[in-house]
């Protein structure tokens, strides 16, 4: 197995993670460093347990003051409870006339920020949401929530995450619940809240579908300019997140999950040797939703479906594999033995930060160790036909 250290010269965050134990040195420092997925769980070697890769999250995770909620790891406040369910543009109209805990700037979140909460720590019991964050007593939780976020390619469609964490579109006449935000980076680089240790960037849409949604406000860290540098070696570093990617989104062709792990864990690629699957939360920052597609260039091959690294189970009975397609859909896929039912994209990221202070549990749903990619023996010369 591969040593699970920081990569130098990758990402650097706040110096308040000095005090969770990570020593960071003299590294560039980016603007958004990607968190933790949270998951402590692993099925499988190499999987999103075994390197626990982000920005550790800050102990005490959230903060509840009355009936306000704030997420100490991105600098977001939220309400206690979620509203009632509503159409996206009367959802849109009641975050706006909110007040609550003395403030009346509150919106309906962005796609990302709404991601931002999802705890992938309770892995194993299927019968407890996941979107909810662990020791957080929010109220009044629905069975999906809108994002302001339009879904760009059907304008009459709106993203929303679910209680089980599903993320994909509805159309906006639906009725989903809501969970009010405030504070983050607003469109002109005014920092609302105290930023947190991990902030949310921006989604990536500009164009705005009613007032108050995500195009019309456009909260979150901004890109910079250029987001992404090709380093003319096959590889591509995000500007923003700090992480390293394969140029090449589709190394090999579709394949099973284990194959993917394999092919990741064993590439080499631009004089480097620490590549692996990239976990959900890594996977998502290269959704831009003002199309919404992975960002295509320098990618190529970025189309399909990816492989992510983190995994589930319900009920330790059958485990899951997340992925996510080029339209931002995020779901899970079986994992049945060494192979798995589904052939997606392999993806190979590196950096971050690989430093897991938490003891790895071992699910007794345990996968077999991803096997060595099978090279294609080269095709031998055909004898020579005789007279």
């Amino acid at each position: 197995m591969k040593r699970l250290t920081r990569v130098a010269g990758m990402v650097a965050v706040s110096a308040a993670l000095t005090l969770q134990g990570v020593s960071l040195g003299a590294e560039k420092a980016f603007p958004a460093p990607v968190p933790q997925t949270g998951q402590k769980i692993s099925y499988t070697e190499w999987d999103d347990a075994t390197y626990q890769a982000g920005v550790p999250w800050p102990n005490p995770r959230f903060t509840v003051d009355g009936d306000c909620v704030t997420d100490n790891l991105t600098g977001l406040m939220w309400a206690k409870s979620f509203g009632p369910t509503k159409t996206w543009t009367d959802a849109l109209a009641y975050c706006k006339q909110l007040d609550l805990g003395g403030h009346k700037d509150w919106r309906m979140p962005n796609m990302r920020e709404q991601l931002s909460l999802i705890d992938y720590t309770l892995g194993a019991d299927s019968a407890k949401a996941f979107f909810v964050p662990r020791n957080i007593p929010f109220k009044n939780v629905p069975g999906s929530t809108w994002t302001s976020t339009t879904f760009a390619p059907e304008t009459n469609c709106a993203t929303y995450v679910s209680t089980a964490c599903y993320q994909f579109k509805w159309v906006k006449t639906d009725q989903c619940g809501v969970l009010p935000v405030r504070g983050g980076v607003d469109k002109n680089g005014k920092e609302i809240t105290k930023k947190g240790i991990a902030p949310v960037i921006k989604t990536g849409q500009t164009e705005s579908y009613a007032p108050g949604d995500d195009g019309d406000l456009q909260f979150g860290v901004p890109w910079p300019n250029p987001r992404f540098t090709d380093n003319g070696n096959e590889t591509v570093t995000d500007n923003v997140t700090g992480l390293m990617w394969s140029k090449n989104a589709n190394l090999g062709g579709v394949m099973f999950t284990t194959k993917a792990i394999r092919v990741c864990e064993s590439l080499e690629l631009g004089g480097y040797k620490d590549w692996r699957v990239p976990n959900i939360k890594e996977m998502q920052t290269l959704i831009d939703y003002s199309m919404p597609s992975f960002s295509p260039a320098p990618f190529v091959n970025a189309g399909g479906t990816a492989w992510c690294s983190t995994i589930w189970s319900t009920n330790n009975v059958k485990a899951w594999v997340w992925v996510v397609n080029f339209m931002g859909y995020a779901g899970g896929v079986g994992l049945d033995g060494p192979a798995g039912f589904c052939e997606c994209n392999a993806w190979a990221v590196r950096g971050g930060i690989l430093d897991p202070k938490v003891k790895v549990e071992k699910s007794p749903l345990q996968y077999p160790r991803p096997p060595e990619p099978v090279e294609k023996a080269p095709e031998q010369p055909k004898p020579p036909q005789l007279p």
